[in-house]
């Protein structure tokens, strides 16, 4: 193989694999630490629930951190006071995966849930001050 050859394979190789590493989730990858600056951490736990029925965080830009604690997929979608689905879903598939996202909250309450099938009973509230 030669060096042009070879450049042209690695290349597009090592912008896909720093791409993938900038998104600042674990989600569908391996465990991963919960993120330090972190505003609001929510769990999913066995038997189809989060760790709490109500959450609290401050007015402003907040990073969200989701955490499977459980050993299958969950998702979590942030309901706006005004009904409006917030953007970034964020999704865990294994115990110990993480994925943040963050996100710009005025005061109010917010809903939590689970998209999943069947998994309709996870539900919270996130009062935003």
């Amino acid at each position: 193989m030669t060096r042009r050859t070879l450049a042209a394979v690695v290349a597009p190789l090592a912008l896909l694999t720093l791409s993938a590493c900038s998104s600042g989730s674990s989600g569908t990858g391996t465990p991963n630490t919960l993120p330090a600056d972190a505003g609001l951490v929510v769990r999913a736990e066995p038997g189809l629930r989060f760790d709490q029925a109500t959450y609290t965080a401050s007015a402003g830009t907040v990073k969200v951190a989701y955490i499977d604690d459980d050993a299958q997929l969950h998702t979590l979608v942030i309901v706006s006071p005004d009904g409006s689905t917030l953007p970034h879903e964020l999704e865990v598939n294994k115990s110990g995966a993480v994925d943040s996202g963050t996100y710009t909250l005025v005061p109010g309450t917010y809903k939590l849930l689970c998209r999943i099938p069947g998994h309709q009973n996870m539900k919270a509230t996130v009062t935003v001050k």
